[in-house]
Parts: C-alpha cells; structure tokens; sequence
C-alpha cells in the first residue's frame, strides 16, 4: 500500500510538471548536460541543507553486452495511414539488446521524478557517470525521495517524425526506486531496504517499439551489484551470498556466456585497444563526431577517457588534449589538411 500511494503521488506530480522542450544533450553548447551529482550539489548549494542520495547502476545496451534474446523479439507495426500491420524484427534469438548508441548521443542518460529536491523537469535528464565504458556501464547519485525514474540514451527525439534524431530515442520503462519487493523484480531473490548500489539490467525480451511513439522502450531487471560488471540476485549482505564469483549471474562473465560454466570476470589484464590520433571512437573512421568529443573533454562535460583513448584524442600528437586537437580534427572532415598537418589532403 506505501508503494501504491507513493507510484499514484509520483504519477499526479509529474502530470503537473510543465516538460521542456530544451532536453539534455551534451551537444548542445547553450544547454549543456550536467551530471547528476551536480544538479544535486548545486541544489544542496542553493538551499543549504544536505540531499540523501542512492546510488543506482545501469548497463546501457550496446549490442555486445548483457544477456542475449531466447527467442526472436518482433512487434506489429500498423501502417497510420491504410491500417496494414506487419511484424518487425527488433532482436534476433541469441542476439543482445539492439544498441542504444548512435551518432546523437555517447552515453546515457537518467530522468526521475517523485519529489523535489533536484527533480528533472526536462528530458532527457542528467548525465550519468561512467563506470566501466568499454561494457557500457554508467552510475548515477539520486535523490532517495524519488519513486520513479527512467534510463535512456540521452537523445529528445522531440515531435517531428520527419527528423533523423526522432527515431534515435531509447529509454527504459518507468522503473519504481523505493525499495525492492520480494517476486516484483526477477533479478531479486532477497528483500532489501531500497535499490541503493543495484544495478538495472535490460532483458533483451522485452524490448518494444511503441506503438504510437515508434520509439524503443525496454523492459529489464534490478540485481545487486556486486562491482567490476558483477552483480546477481543475493545482496552481499545475505546468508545465500557466498563470493563474488559464485554469485555473479552476468553471462559475460562467463566462458560462451553460460553461466553454468567458469566464471572469467572482466579481465583486468586485457591489452587495451589502439587508436589511431583522432579517431577517439574507434571507429577506424575520422568525423565530427571525433571532434566534438574532444570539445566535451576539454570543457569538462564528460569524464577524461583512459589512456588508449587519449591516444586517439590528441590528434596532433603533442601529448596534451587542447582545442587545437579539435581544430586538426576538424580539418581533416573538411580535407583541408592531413591528420599529421601537411597539405594537400589525402583520402585514407
């Protein structure tokens, strides 16, 4: 019943709230994203108390990581204009959650609402820190009063279907964050005080495109992180809890993915990948994008990369990340120059 009040008082709050159209976006140089953790200090500043926080994780789909699909996953999409229906592919048996990454967005996104203080009023919501990028899991320091909050990939598609941006959208279910109840959650086998260090796991079965929206939104599951990509379905705390490693139920963890079988972890000792200067994606390709991440580097809008990015950072090869790095990028894009500075330019 304290659930239930809290769910109908969260669900008349955010019916009051007036939604801007303004949307986090770290690209968006006159609105640029904060994170979580700062929205919340500057709250505590302003008003001069102190805010409790939960931390919650989250494994944004990248179509590499997290459990695969038991079965073909397809909705029925209806035409608006004849009423035809026909099925839609959105995930294949054995394949992993379709990724949520795309050239509008490089990291996620976490809105919620519930209560004041530092409540989202404008989507897509804070920017989430990064926990372990190469297996796309991120972290957010929240509000303890809010009841339900939602993860996406920090793109507003906003209205306009006839935009690019509009089908670029992904986000996850209202998923409540008071306390978890017992059957309520596959991933929780234990009854806890609250979601605080859990992690949001998205099940590839149950991800759908919405039926008006025609955007992604994905079901999933809370368990208890456990740390290092680890988490599983017992606290650390519990009786059933016997080591990390016999606990950890992620399937990445794990020889082929079965959890049935020897249980590898991420590695710590993996070689790190290369990256040739510029192309700070990897993507073996040189764009914009590759520029603009600098810009978010140097302005301190998204956390310092690990060294073998840094490598594909420092597009000039001084061994320091300056706006000058941006500037070879973006010459390069145009064919203006060479990535090592000479001229004239020469297709790769």
């Amino acid at each position: 019943m304290k659930k239930l009040i809290s769910i109908l008082l969260a669900v008349l709050l955010v019916a009051s709230l007036a939604v801007t159209v303004s949307a986090y976006s770290i690209y968006d140089k006159d609105d640029p994203a904060i994170t979580s953790e700062e929205a919340i200090k500057a709250y505590e500043a302003e008003n001069g108390i102190t805010v409790d926080t939960h931390r919650y994780y989250f494994q944004m789909p990248d179509g590499k990581n997290g459990p695969a699909a038991t079965k073909d996953v397809v909705y029925v999409e209806t035409d608006d204009e004849t009423g035809e229906s026909r099925d839609i592919l959105v995930c294949k048996e054995g394949e992993k959650a379709p990724s949520w990454y795309n050239d509008f967005t490089e990291g996620a996104g976490i809105y919620w609402w519930g209560s004041a203080p530092a409540s989202c009023d404008t989507w897509a919501g804070y920017a989430p820190l990064v926990e372990d990028a190469e297996h796309s899991i991120f972290y957010a320091d929240v509000p303890s009063q809010a009841v339900v909050f939602v993860w996406n990939n920090g793109v507003d598609g906003g209205m306009d279907k006839t935009q690019e941006i509009y089908y670029k959208a992904a986000q996850t279910i209202d998923v409540p964050s008071e306390y978890p109840d017992l059957g309520e959650w596959p991933g929780i086998l234990e009854a806890a005080d609250s979601f605080n260090n859990c992690i949001f796991i998205i099940n590839p079965d149950d991800v759908n495109v919405n039926a008006l929206s025609k955007k992604m939104t994905c079901g999933g599951s809370w368990y208890f992180y456990y740390g290092n990509g680890c988490y599983g379905t017992y606290p650390e705390t519990s009786k059933d809890f016997t080591d990390i490693e016999h606990n950890c139920v992620n399937p990445d963890h794990y020889e082929n993915g079965d959890i049935t079988g020897t249980h590898i972890g991420f590695a710590q000792d993996e070689p790190q990948p290369t990256y040739k200067r510029g192309d700070y994606d990897g993507d073996e390709k040189i764009t914009i994008m590759d520029a603009t991440r600098v810009q978010n580097i140097i302005a301190e809008l998204v956390a310092r990369p690990e060294e073998a990015f840094l490598a594909g950072v420092d597009a000039d090869g001084d061994g320091m990340v300056t706006i000058m790095d941006a500037t070879r990028i973006q010459n390069v894009v145009a064919e203006l120059m060479n990535m090592d500075g000479s001229t004239p330019f020469v297709a790769a």
